[in-house]
């Protein structure tokens, strides 16, 4: 009876760690890729490249999960997580972009005061 039981426990672990993942989660990662792209991830080097990341790791987990692979979750949670960080270097270009226009017009100003 013990032995069942054992036996019984085990096979509905392996049966959760095979179960799918939730679409909602997918979702989750497609936000993140579509709030990347709209902040320009595609016209910054460095973001363009962890966007793709993203977008690749997202199919991925989609194979992973329908094959009942434990480790998708994770695959999507890097996905979210290279989005994200493409977002912050795509913001992270823009204000450095503002940063010189700012430098380079008060350069100009201060020539202009300075005959």
């Amino acid at each position: 009876m013990v032995k069942q039981i054992i036996v019984a426990s085990g096979l509905s672990l392996v049966g959760c760690a095979g179960a799918q993942i939730a679409p909602e989660k997918f979702e989750e990662s497609q936000a993140s890729i579509r709030g990347a792209e709209e902040v320009g991830a595609n016209d910054v080097p460095a973001a363009k490249l962890h966007l793709q990341l993203a977008k690749d790791q997202t199919e991925k987990a989609k194979k992973m999960s329908a094959a009942g692979d434990p480790a998708a979750e994770l695959m999507l949670a890097r996905a979210r997580s290279d989005a994200e960080l493409a977002v912050v270097l795509s913001r992270e270009d823009s204000i450095r972009q503002e940063a010189v226009k700012a430098t380079e017009d008060l350069k100009t100003l201060q020539d202009r005061g300075n005959p």
